[in-house]
């Protein structure tokens, strides 16, 4: 099963619980471009709302995940480049932030290279596993631009903002041991391992508490926009709504009971 839309710059598969979103535009580096951030935005869309969709892996097809902004197509508009790169933002910049919100984890496979947007596209997930011999870069200021698709936000919640403004800032790369020191990543398994180890992950979140795992990325999306008591309420107030879950009543019936639970995702 797949997505309701049609896609050219990525497939999607549905099966088990599992939303399978592979970047496919390998001869080009999987770049992000009108076509991408316009069909992102509208499977994103249609995987938040779907109830077969409790989880979400996403991988790419060649030798990189992906380089980023489409640079190419960027040069040939002139003067009409600010209102592109608006158009683009608009449709990529509201896929990420439903991302994030969307109650069902997000596990990204990185190999290769990921650079640009793509970068927080990557730190958007809720887990990633990386290659051993996969880089990070970023080269917004190396070009004379500025970062966009929520870099600023994801990578300073995942690094620090001191850390963060550096990597922009200069322009840098990170490895594999780097980028897992400073929590860019969450696993680092060699080049090989990498689809299997992000699908064994990607699985046990599509079979576990869906209701459960979207309060807990909720949560910790404002932790830093409230107050300690603020986001204390929150956490009671949240964790009553999941207590009425079928999933919350099952996973402590099966603890009582002494077996592994089996939860639907409502």
């Amino acid at each position: 099963m797949g997505l309701a839309i049609s896609t050219k710059s990525f497939e999607c598969t549905i099966n088990n619980g599992l939303a399978h979103i592979i970047l496919d535009q390998p001869t080009r580096g999987n770049p992000i471009d009108g076509d991408f951030c316009r069909e992102f935005g509208l499977a994103i869309a249609e995987l938040s709302e779907r109830a077969d969709a409790r989880a979400v892996l996403l991988s790419a097809r060649g030798r990189l995940f992906s380089v980023g902004g489409d640079l190419m197509s960027l040069v040939k508009q002139g003067d009409a480049l600010p209102g592109t790169i608006k158009a683009w933002t608009a449709d990529i910049h509201v896929a990420i932030a439903r991302m994030v919100r969307m109650r069902a984890p997000v596990v990204a496979a990185v190999h290769g290279n990921v650079a640009g947007g793509s970068v927080s596209l990557m730190a958007a997930a809720d887990l990633v596993v990386m290659a051993e011999s996969a880089r990070i870069s970023a080269a917004f200021s190396k070009i004379g631009f500025s970062p966009d698709s929520g870099s600023t936000t994801m990578l300073t919640r995942r690094i620090g903002v001191a850390r963060a403004r550096r990597f922009f800032l200069l322009g840098e790369t990170f490895d594999a041991a780097t980028a897992l020191s400073l929590g860019l990543v969450d696993f680092v398994v060699p080049d090989d391992a990498v689809p299997s180890e992000a699908a064994r992950i990607a699985k046990e979140l599509a079979a576990g508490p869906t209701e459960a795992f979207g309060a807990i990325k909720r949560l910790f999306a404002q932790t830093n926009d409230r107050s300690f008591e603020s986001q204390l309420e929150e956490e009671a107030q949240t964790l009553a709504a999941i207590s009425r879950t079928a999933d919350a009543r099952e996973g402590v019936r099966a603890f009582v009971e002494k077996r592994k639970p089996v939860f639907t995702g409502t």
